[in-house]
């Protein structure tokens, strides 16, 4: 739950600002399959990802006559909220995953380490976490992760062409970035899946994106692009950028042979590869 915005900018030019907000609540229970409870210490994201669904929040947060990927809200009294709450989630048991409606490896986290923070309070009580992101800075944090009991290390990962990747995804780390992530996270020894979302017709290719990622992951989970989220005018020109169809993207990504052709391709991909399937997400 959101409380007040302070006054204090924490940065401002022609594309974007950084605020500080004070939360009331800091962890809320979770609708999403596998994890318990939700943790987002920002608000918004500067990944600023075109096909984003996470835009619909910008109507519940006072930012909704603000563009997607312009402005993000860091929760200052994160950790003194944990503080409280985390030792509650520690009597009811469950996972806690990192960055349900934002990323929490935003890269101005560099300097705020507010997500840094926040894992110490986490590790103190070793409550369960599972984090996604597409920030390579989560490197940063292995010394930490490697001491939890329970930790999934996710990387999102759809698109291998770096300059498509820097149209549809202009703030998030490059796609061999993330590749690098999850081969070192791997080495360190801990348990890391990709997440192949959203699984964009004539730009993703599965088994280019296998090759390079199945020695390092233990399983996968994947998404179909959501396109009834508000995202969808931004997206279809940012498709129109890079050549694409946007009307024959929507046609193809909503029909069920590609849905299909990809579940089939998915599965067969990780049982040859002896990698977990967790099921794919439609909308």
């Amino acid at each position: 739950m959101l409380g007040k915005k302070s006054k204090n900018i924490l940065l401002r030019n022609k594309t974007n600002y950084i605020s500080e907000i004070i939360a009331k609540t800091i962890i809320t229970k979770s609708k999403l399959p596998g994890v318990d409870y939700c943790f987002n210490p920002y608000v918004g994201c500067l990944h600023g990802c075109a096909y984003c669904y996470a835009r619909f929040m910008g109507r519940f947060t006072g930012h909704a006559n603000e563009k997607w990927g312009t402005y993000l809200d860091w929760k200052v009294n994160a950790p003194e909220l944990l503080k409280k709450e985390v030792p509650k989630i520690k009597e009811r048991s469950g996972i806690v995953v990192f960055g349900s409606v934002t990323d929490c490896y935003q890269p101005i986290e560099e300097k705020l380490e507010l997500t840094r923070e926040c894992l110490k309070i986490f590790l103190e009580y070793q409550i369960p976490i599972s984090i996604l992101t597409k920030n390579a800075l989560v490197k940063r944090d292995f010394d930490l992760l490697r001491q939890f009991k329970h930790c999934e290390l996710g990387v999102s990962i759809s698109i291998l062409d770096k300059y498509h990747q820097q149209i549809l995804e202009p703030g998030a780390s490059d796609p061999q970035e993330r590749i690098d992530v999850l081969r070192e996270a791997f080495s360190s020894g801990l348990n890391t899946y990709a997440f192949l979302g959203p699984i964009h017709p004539f730009l993703t290719n599965i088994e280019d994106i296998f090759e390079k990622i199945a020695p390092f992951i233990k399983f996968i989970m994947a998404e179909l692009p959501n396109l009834h989220c508000g995202n969808w005018d931004n997206f279809s020109k940012a498709l129109t950028k890079i050549n694409i169809n946007p009307n024959e993207y929507k046609r193809v990504a909503e029909s069920n042979d590609f849905y299909q052709k990809t579940n089939n391709l998915l599965r067969k991909l990780c049982q040859k590869n002896k990698i977990e399937f967790r099921g794919i997400f439609r909308h």
